[in-house]
């Protein structure tokens, strides 16, 4: 029987040719849809599990039960940060690593800091700084230093001479005003004059009065993560050295992602020239890309990153390399002081030094060469490699450098920490996504510092000074007595350690009242020159606290620690890597069953990454949205076509149950005939869309630059991979479809009488 009814719906769709195509059309566009979101979203996911759980979360992240707010990894602007401390972190490591789902867990923190690197003249004057502690002042070092050091006060005057010239006295606030005399005094050729037979105290004027006008490089946002990092490096299976080296077992240090390095540290001219290649390579050109044309305008608006940084001999070599290059320059077009041409009167002028320091054939000279085009791009990109670049600060600080980094810590008070950068490292795959990339790694022992829990190093530092002044522990009822005397009248003399009154700015910090220096910091000598009691007691007099700190700082950053103190300190988070196998559902059963016991909350990767996780979810939500529009359009047709094909039948139905069939047996054609048709046009459709996987699954979808996409991809690209079950869910899908379609007309058929039949035939 069911060989029969195979053979009249086959029959039937063959017979109703228009009607098929279109219902048959319908199913296969959305067997294909279904194969392609289904192996994407697989795909997807995959990739995204492996982007977290190869470079940052883990398989799963546990964090304190009792936290006021809810970990995530990638915190939203809306999102808390008590997020509460693992308490008795080496019991938490103990316990969860004797389970046999786990291979091991690894301690975490994530904060922001700020890193203070110091404008590119703060940068010139710490290199003089440098050589006249090595005592070769008057070196040709320091003379090319000590002029490059006056170029860049000299572009700075002509800056802000035209800041002045736009905001006015009026707009402009004092301190400004203040800061703008202080930087035209030292650009005067006068303040140059005799510099060596002054040199401190005009050193002292430069970086205290000038160097902080000179603005725009001095701070930096650096979002990092605090860890035991030879754990870390050892289970994160992405993690891989571009540059330098590991920081060192139980050192403190800092590893820099190579993402961040490129991004925040580079030279920005450098920096856009590199993001203008990698798009170029992509297939897009200057000529039509509105990004590739605003690189480029922002080259040449800001020529003066550029310039600023060249010394004469650097700047002679440049000028001879850009001038060969970008050939013979179209005369200048003079200009007033608001920016807009003003008459020609003499065109020498434009080649003549101008009061920046630079002249304005070399400003022009650098313009032309970053004005580039599709044709020329390459070429030049290769000649500021190896001409230029080398004579740049191409850095802001690099491998073997140490910084200082400053974060806000618990308990709302600044910390800062000195931490030297060991290496350059990235996330394989990762390359170019800024969430991956813009997690730097710290140990564990800074990472507290900066949080601001205390450490042993700490807490035996403060023991120690304890005891050398004699801190001794007051009860608080004779808290008062100890403190004012214990009731004794005599009062301390006025003038007991105090600075002369009226004086005390000028003295203790070099003010500008000093008799015949205008704005000028009053030399070494006369700040120490203090003879009588107005002076006052200095209680670091013969102590270089410079140096004293330095001593401090390199025994921090070489000190090795024991495993025991690295666990045994502030943990706000940890990475659970799973034994191979074990599915990240059992992992947390196993772990969620000892969880009250060590006062933690346990969370798969897709929760702890917040709203990547919920965008995952909404990209689902979306593409099933989609699927059942495309299949309730093609319930709803096959539906009506079945319904008209019914009515069209009812004679061919009554005479089926004249001759003797059953009621079930046409209600199961219509059925069968339904099948056949999803199975037909779904089989084409799976077809078709195994092969749609396979080509895009070759070549990979882009992720067009955009970096929450890169991170999403793992990678650059998604290539979607068909498996079995893929194939399996759309053929349910398109049976489930064309049976649900099939139910209301194959009801009206089996109500179909031989004697309506007849009728129909009259």
């Amino acid at each position: 029987m069911t060989g029969t009814l195979i053979r009249i719906a086959l029959r039937n769709l063959l017979a109703h040719k228009v009607k098929t195509g279109i219902v048959g059309s319908i199913l296969v566009m959305g067997t294909v849809m279904v194969l392609f979101g289904v192996s994407a979203l697989t795909s997807l996911d995959k990739a995204m599990s492996q982007s977290l759980t190869a470079s940052i979360s883990g398989h799963l992240q546990i964090s304190a039960k009792d936290g006021k707010d809810k970990f995530v990894l990638f915190p939203s602007p809306i999102d808390g940060t008590e997020v509460g401390e693992l308490q008795d972190f080496p019991r938490i490591k103990r316990e969860l690593e004797a389970l046999p789902e786990v291979s091991a867990v690894v301690p975490q923190g994530f904060d922001y800091a700020l890193m203070f690197g110091g404008n590119l003249l703060d940068v010139k004057l710490t290199a003089l700084r440098e050589l006249q502690r090595k005592k070769q002042v008057g070196s040709e070092d320091w003379v090319a230093k000590r002029d490059h050091v006056r170029r860049i006060v000299a572009l700075l005057s002509k800056d802000l001479k035209n800041l002045e010239a736009i905001t006015g006295e009026d707009t402009a606030d004092k301190d400004t005003l203040e800061g703008i005399k202080h930087v035209r005094q030292a650009a005067d050729p006068a303040f140059w004059q005799g510099f060596e037979d002054r040199l401190e105290e005009k050193l002292v004027f430069l970086e205290n009065k000038v160097a902080v006008m000179a603005i725009g490089e001095d701070m930096l946002f650096i979002r990092y993560m605090g860890t035991d990092t030879a754990r870390f490096r050892k289970n994160f299976k992405r993690f891989e050295m571009v540059e330098g080296k590991p920081i060192p077992d139980g050192q403190r240090g800092i590893m820099l992602n190579h993402f961040a390095y490129e991004e925040f540290f580079k030279h920005k001219t450098a920096r856009r020239l590199d993001k203008m290649k990698d798009r170029m390579a992509e297939g897009y050109t200057i000529a039509e890309d509105d990004q590739l044309k605003d690189w480029k305008r922002q080259n040449i608006k800001q020529y003066k990153e550029l310039i600023w940084q060249l010394d004469d001999p650097a700047e002679a070599h440049v000028r001879a390399v850009l001038s060969k290059e970008v050939g013979p320059l179209p005369p200048a077009t003079p200009t007033d002081a608001k920016g807009g041409a003003a008459p020609a009167t003499d065109t020498t002028a434009a080649h003549a030094p101008s009061a920046s320091g630079a002249s304005d054939e070399m400003i022009r000279l650098v313009q032309a060469f970053l004005d580039v085009d599709d044709a020329n791009f390459k070429r030049r990109y290769d000649l500021f490699y190896k001409e230029v670049a080398p004579r740049l600060l191409l850095y802001r600080a690099g491998v073997g450098d140490v910084i200082t980094i400053r974060g806000q810590g618990a308990g709302g008070y600044a910390k800062s920490a000195n931490v030297k950068i060991y290496g350059v490292f990235q996330f394989r795959g990762l390359e170019k996504s800024i969430l991956a990339g813009a997690v730097n790694v710290v140990d564990l022992m800074t990472f507290r510092d900066l949080y601001g829990f205390m450490t042993a190093d700490k807490v035996k530092e403060l023991k120690k000074m304890e005891a050398e002044v004699g801190v001794a522990e007051v009860a608080r009822e004779e808290a008062e007595d100890q403190f004012f005397g214990g009731g004794d009248d005599s009062e301390p003399s006025a003038n007991a350690g105090a600075v002369k009154a009226g004086n005390s700015d000028d003295a203790m910090f070099g003010g500008d009242s000093a008799a015949g220096q205008d704005d000028a910091v009053p030399a070494a000598a006369e700040l120490s020159a203090a003879g009588d009691e107005s002076a006052g007691f200095d209680e670091f007099a013969g102590v270089d606290m410079a140096q004293g700190a330095q001593r401090w700082s390199d025994s921090l950053l070489n000190r090795v620690y024991k495993q025991g103190e690295i666990d045994g300190g502030v943990v706000r988070n940890a990475a659970v890597i799973l034994a191979p196998g074990v599915s990240e559902g059992d992992g947390a059963a196993a772990i969620q069953k000892r969880a009250d016991g060590l006062g933690i909350q346990v969370m798969n990767w897709r929760k702890a990454s917040g709203m990547l996780g919920d965008l995952v979810a909404v990209i689902y939500i979306v593409l099933a949205v989609a699927v059942l529009g495309v299949y309730g359009v093609a319930l709803f047709i096959i539906n009506n076509s079945m319904v008209l094909a019914t009515i069209e039948r009812t004679r061919e139905i009554g005479t089926l149950r004249a001759i003797g069939m059953q009621q079930r047996h046409v209600l199961w054609m219509f059925i069968v005939e339904s099948l056949v048709l999803g199975a037909v046009f779904g089989l084409i459709g799976a077809g078709l869309g195994a092969a749609v996987v396979g080509w895009i699954g070759s070549v990979g979808i882009p992720s067009g630059g955009n970096d929450t996409v890169a991170f999403l991809f793992g990678g650059p690209r998604l290539y979607p991979s068909l498996e079995t079950w893929h194939v399996g869910v759309a053929m349910v899908l398109v049976a489930l479809v064309t049976t649900a379609s099939t139910v209301y007309p194959a009801f009206l058929a089996t109500r179909v009488t031989p004697l309506e039949a007849m009728q129909e035939g009259d």
